[in-house]
C-alpha cells in the first residue's frame, strides 16, 4: 500500500499521552505505523476482504494533521474497545480492537448498516497487505502552463476554458506536493 504520510514529529509522546488518558494499550503494529507515518493520505487505495471491499480515503494520525484522532469522539469508540484507524469515501470507519479478547483485530464499520462491524484483518499488518494502491500519475502534478502547452501542441487548445483550469488547479492542489511511499510494517 502507498501512503503520503502526515508530519510524524513528536508522535511517540502523543501516543503515550493518549494511552495514559484512556487507560488503553495500542497494538504494537499500529503504534509503529503511527510513529513512522502518523497516518496519511491514501489516494487510489482499495481493499477487498471476503465480501467487504471499499476504498481508503486516509489513515488517522495524531495531532495537527488532516485526518486527526484528536477530532474524533474517542470516548464513544473506546467504550466499544475500538479506535478508528482509517476512513473511506462513504463515511465508513476501519477500526482496531483494543479489548482483551479481540486485541489487534481490524474491523470495517458499515455506516449504511448502522455501524455493523465485520472483521477484515487478524492484525494491522495483515490488513495493510490487503490494501492495493495505484501510484499518482505524474500528469496530476503538472502545472497549468504545462498542461495548456500540451493541449495546444496536440491541437486541442480550443477546449481550455475556466472550468478546465479550475479542474486542473484542484488536481494540482490535491496531488502536487504529495509524495507516496510504500508502507512497511514490522512484525512486533
Amino acid at each position: 500500500m502507498l501512503i503520503s504520510k502526515f508530519n510524524n514529529e513528536n508522535v511517540e509522546p502523543q501516543i503515550i499521552e493518549l494511552e495514559a488518558k484512556y487507560g488503553i494499550s495500542i497494538p504494537n503494529q499500529y503504534k509503529e505505523f503511527l510513529i513512522d507515518y502518523n497516518g496519511g493520505d491514501t489516494p487510489q487505495t482499495k481493499f477487498k476482504v471476503g465480501k467487504i471491499s471499499s476504498d481508503i480515503r486516509g489513515f488517522y494520525g495524531i495531532g495537527s494533521v488532516k485526518l486527526s484522532l484528536n477530532n474524533i469522539n474517542l470516548d464513544k469508540w473506546i467504550e466499544q474497545d475500538l479506535i478508528p484507524i482509517a476512513c473511506d469515501s462513504f463515511g465508513n470507519y476501519i477500526v482496531i480492537n483494543i479489548g482483551e479478547t479481540l486485541y489487534g483485530k481490524i474491523f470495517f464499520c458499515d455506516y449504511e448498516l448502522g455501524g455493523k462491524k465485520s472483521c477484515i484483518g487478524d492484525d494491522f499488518k495483515s490488513f495493510i497487505q490487503c490494501c492495493k494502491s495505484k501510484k499518482i500519475s505524474e500528469n496530476s502534478k503538472k502545472s497549468i502552463k504545462e498542461r495548456k502547452k500540451e493541449l495546444i501542441a496536440n491541437g486541442r487548445g480550443h477546449i481550455i476554458d475556466k472550468a478546465l483550469r479550475k479542474m486542473w488547479q484542484d488536481e494540482i492542489d490535491k496531488f502536487g506536493n504529495m509524495i507516496q511511499e510504500q508502507v512497511k510494517i514490522k512484525d512486533c
